[in-house]
């Protein structure tokens, strides 16, 4: 696993280049801050999308997360996934029983 330094931007995750001065961090951080969200409706006559200018902000948050390759990800969520299935048949079984 290694650690990198990220952006979150409305929940959505970006890892920052490496090498990223502090400085030039902030500066990205605060610009950030100052953008307004868009958002959309469905037009379900014509089948666009309808935009506009929400008077939100976005969030932004600067931190580190440990991060592993996406191969170890998808067999440890396998895993912890088919653990929950086996114990909610447990529970359900426990349940039935009683």
């Amino acid at each position: 696993m290694k650690t990198l330094k990220t952006i979150n931007i409305n929940g959505n995750n970006f890892a920052l280049p490496e090498g990223m001065t502090g400085k030039d961090i902030q500066a990205l951080a605060g610009f950030l801050c100052t953008l307004t969200e868009v958002g959309r409706e469905y037009d379900y006559d014509t089948g666009n999308s309808i935009h506009y200018e929400s008077l939100a902000g976005v969030s932004v948050q600067v931190s580190e997360l440990r991060v592993t390759t996406k191969e170890e990800a998808q067999a440890q969520s396998r895993v912890s996934r088919d653990n929950y299935h086996t114990r909610e048949a447990k529970r359900k079984e426990a349940a039935a029983e009683s």
